[in-house]
């Protein structure tokens, strides 16, 4: 998968929608050059290689990174099946880590990280799902008009890849976007209810994309005061900014994990 140019350097801790870093809970994890892990937990339809110009950047920094496959493709899968292969390899990593869950995953992060034993987890373009179910913001979280592929008899749903590269990546360059689409696959929700009370007991920070093609951005303020109770950092990036924005989102979840 080629790798995407960023917008803009962000080697001083990413664009932020032209606004100033919002105040975030963070977690101390030592200081800077101390190798963190990351557990990158990847949203519907798609599979840990999206996260891999992420994962190279990371690298070039000194953190490892863990990218566990979350079992979308399995509509009997509930929130802990999902949950499972991510806390297993957690659980096997030593030193301070980070659970990272993207979009759909929102609803299996929180789970990862407190089985796991994680030091921080980042919502990162979170689904109402989950701890974010049911979250009163006064706004929609999906945008208006989203072409959402329609389920299927089994209760999973695909993506024609036409479809995929107008809807989710059209801010992506073509050979990059058609890549990703080629390697959707059928997935489907989680069938049983989020098995949390809220937000479990672990630090959390939230970062939302400004020009999400999913959700909207005043949800998602919303529910990051909701439920994280802070406000969310925000990324100058589409639905998938470990794709086109690596280095911004290696800098957010550095300075959310250390500062």
């Amino acid at each position: 998968m080629p790798r995407i140019a960023p917008p803009a350097p962000a080697r001083n801790g990413g664009r932020i929608c032209g606004r100033p870093w919002p105040g975030v809970r963070f977690v101390k994890m030592g200081a800077p050059g101390v190798s963190l892990a990351f557990c990158l937990l990847h949203g519907k339809w798609h599979d840990p290689a999206c996260w891999d110009p992420l994962v190279r950047e990371l690298k070039v920094r000194g953190h490892r990174s863990l990218t566990p496959p979350v079992p979308f493709h399995d509509p009997t899968a509930g929130h802990e099946a999902r949950a499972a292969p991510a806390v297993e390899e957690l659980r096997a990593t030593q030193g301070p880590a980070v659970v990272v869950g993207h979009s759909l995953a929102a609803a299996v992060a929180p789970l990862v990280a407190l089985h796991g034993e994680a030091s921080l987890v980042v919502y990162l373009c979170p689904a109402p799902v989950g701890p974010f179910a049911g979250v009163d913001a006064g706004v929609a979280p999906f945008q208006p008009g989203f072409p959402f592929p329609p389920d299927r008899e089994d209760g999973t749903s695909v993506w024609e890849p036409d479809a995929a590269v107008a809807a989710m990546y059209p801010r992506l360059p073509a050979a990059t976007a058609h890549a990703l689409a080629a390697r959707l696959r059928p997935a489907a929700s989680m069938p049983d209810a989020y098995p949390l009370a809220g937000h479990p007991h672990v630090p959390a920070a939230f970062v939302l994309a400004c020009h999400d093609e999913f959700f909207v951005a005043d949800w998602s303020r919303a529910a990051a005061r909701a439920v994280v109770g802070t406000e969310a950092v925000e990324i100058d990036s589409g639905h998938f900014p470990m794709i086109e924005a690596p280095d911004s989102l290696a800098s957010v979840l550095e300075q959310v994990a250390r500062d």
